[in-house]
């Protein structure tokens, strides 16, 4: 076999290999909230952010507020007079979730993302879990 006709064997290989790897990975489609929340509060002006779920009695399994900031740093949130335990996940400025924290009601702790976020997503705890939703995954967030 001459050196030119190995040459294009072992490059048709490998393209060969490398396409078949590539198309068997797994994509991750992005998350629409609205298919899991049908009551989504979005605070985006300061006001409505330093509020948010405070003084609530409860939140409705469908339900979820969404934290819009001006500009993409470290954010931090706390649960100050928030009666209810709550999920957050911090979020870029692609949708992608940085982290999920669980918060503890009442706590003034602040509890910060681990990388400069645009967005959060607060709901009831534990259900980022029982929807199966994790670090890393893409949440359309866009349309608030």
């Amino acid at each position: 076999m001459s050196k030119l006709l190995k040459h294009s064997a072992l490059k048709f290989f490998s393209f060969s290999f490398l396409f078949l790897f590539t198309i068997s990975l797994e994509s991750k489609d992005t998350i629409v909230l609205q298919k899991y929340l049908s009551n989504i509060e979005i605070a985006k002006n300061y006001q409505d952010r330093k509020k948010g779920l405070m003084f609530r009695e409860s939140l409705a399994d469908d339900s979820g507020m969404v934290f819009i900031w001006d500009r993409k740093k470290i954010q931090c949130m706390w649960m100050k007079n928030t009666l209810i335990p709550l999920s957050v996940a911090y979020l870029d400025d692609t949708g992608e979730i940085i982290n999920i924290y669980d918060m503890v009601p009442l706590s003034k702790t602040s509890v910060c993302s681990k990388e400069p976020a645009l967005y959060a997503l607060e709901v009831n705890q534990g259900w980022f879990d029982k929807n199966d939703i994790n670090v890393g995954d893409l949440v359309d967030i866009k349309n608030y």
